[in-house]
């Protein structure tokens, strides 16, 4: 009765265990008896069948057999003990009384215990339940420090992006003085050379036609010239613009707001704009929102922006792929969650390919045709949504949709 009650002092959550030994009923022993208590119990006969299962299973404890196939398994375990990924599992050596030097040698190589056949039930659970909370310990760990890591790169990006955007905004500012003088000269240019070609045209009979042809095509080429000037002109003004706005994201302060309502707002501007430009078959966009969302506390305007950047994107995809028809459809779901509002957006457009998944949020970076914007929108959105205490990741599959996924924290 003692044994049974000392037994119950090491019920461990169940693990998933690797036995190596090429016993048989060695090995079909041991399987009885961890997989009474509830462990998952895999075996292997040899070093080659081990390593597999440890590629294809996450494995918690390993126990092995002092030796295996006639050879010490002391080499295994020193591989085991070099590799990245193995040398965190705990394993326990199984020995006869005679390997007591051969024990001493695995432990100091790195193995976390030992028993000796014939092997005790009591002591068995004991050094199971042992290796188990050290597992446990040791992969609580390393995802804490992913975590950490991961805090630390997002406090480093968030650094970047806001010096990014005091720079931006710096130069923009910088630019636009001087871009307006180029803008306002080439239009005056343009009136005064108009003005020329009529008088020009005018005069013809005046002056030889020698003369004429020669004043008269450089005039027109002037002016083709001043007019061009004057496009891009005004075309680096939205550029700079649009940078200067895209810079100011941390601007406005918080209210209590419902979020439906922004992003159905943020729907109509987008339509709106779409439309003014002459694009008017549209993709259809489909809502679906949680009414059980409470008002929040955001910036309406830079939130918008940010989805607004996202449905963009989402639109640019889609004419992409179907050009000026209604076969595209994007819809938008809000969802009132224990403790984030979920927010995601799917468009049925080009997608995005696995090998720029992973730079869509880099500022700059951009796969629009030259002159349509610098880059900045989904940067921008990412950089907003992290302001209001969020994340955003995409999900996508090329050629057939992409999903933008956001999770605000509820304050």
């Amino acid at each position: 009765m003692m044994e049974q009650s000392a037994e119950t002092d090491f019920v461990q959550k169940p693990a998933k265990i690797l036995i190596v030994d090429d016993n048989e009923g060695s090995q079909n022993l041991l399987k009885r008896r961890l997989s009474v208590c509830g462990h998952e119990v895999l075996s292997a006969a040899d070093t080659e069948s081990s390593t597999k299962i440890l590629a294809a299973h996450e494995i918690d404890v390993i126990f092995m057999n002092m030796f295996i196939c006639g050879k010490s398994s002391y080499d295994f375990l020193t591989a085991l003990k070099e590799h990245k990924i193995y040398r965190s599992i705990p394993v326990i050596m199984i020995s006869n009384d005679s390997d007591v030097e051969l024990v001493v040698k695995c432990i100091e190589a790195g193995a976390e215990d030992y028993l000796i056949r014939p092997l005790n039930q009591t002591l068995l659970r004991a050094r199971l339940a042992n290796c188990i909370t050290k597992k446990e310990a040791h992969d609580k760990e390393v995802a804490y420090l992913a975590k950490i890591e991961h805090g630390k790169k997002q406090i480093v990006a968030q650094e970047k992006m806001a010096s990014l955007g005091t720079l931006v905004s710096s130069i923009s500012r910088e630019l636009k003085n001087p871009l307006n003088f180029i803008i306002n000269f080439a239009e005056v240019s343009g009136e005064i050379c108009k003005e020329l070609i009529e008088k020009t045209d005018n005069g013809k009979n005046a002056m030889s036609a020698e003369i004429y042809a020669f004043l008269s095509e450089n005039l027109r080429k002037f002016h083709s010239n001043v007019k061009k000037i004057t496009e891009y002109g005004n075309n680096a003004d939205k550029i700079i613009r649009f940078m200067l706005d895209q810079s100011n994201t941390s601007a406005g302060k918080k209210h209590p707001a419902d979020i439906n309502k922004v992003i159905s707002q943020t729907i109509m501007m987008l339509l709106a704009s779409y439309k003014t430009n002459g694009i008017t078959s549209l993709p259809r966009i489909d809502t679906d929102f949680d009414n059980t969302i409470s008002h929040i506390p955001i910036s309406i305007q830079s939130f918008s922006k940010a989805i607004y950047n996202i449905l963009d994107n989402a639109m640019y995809s889609i004419i992409v792929k179907f050009g000026n028809t209604p076969a595209g459809k994007i819809k938008i779901k809000t969802e009132n969650d224990a403790h984030c509002i979920k927010i995601s957006i799917h468009d049925n457009g080009v997608g995005i390919s696995s090998e720029i998944k992973e730079k869509i949020f880099i500022p700059f970076f951009t796969t629009k045709p030259e002159g349509t914007g610098p880059g900045l929108g989904l940067s921008t959105a990412m950089e907003v949504i992290q302001n209001h205490g969020g994340t955003v990741t995409v999900n996508s599959e090329e050629n057939e949709f992409a999903e933008f996924n956001i999770t605000i924290e509820k304050s």
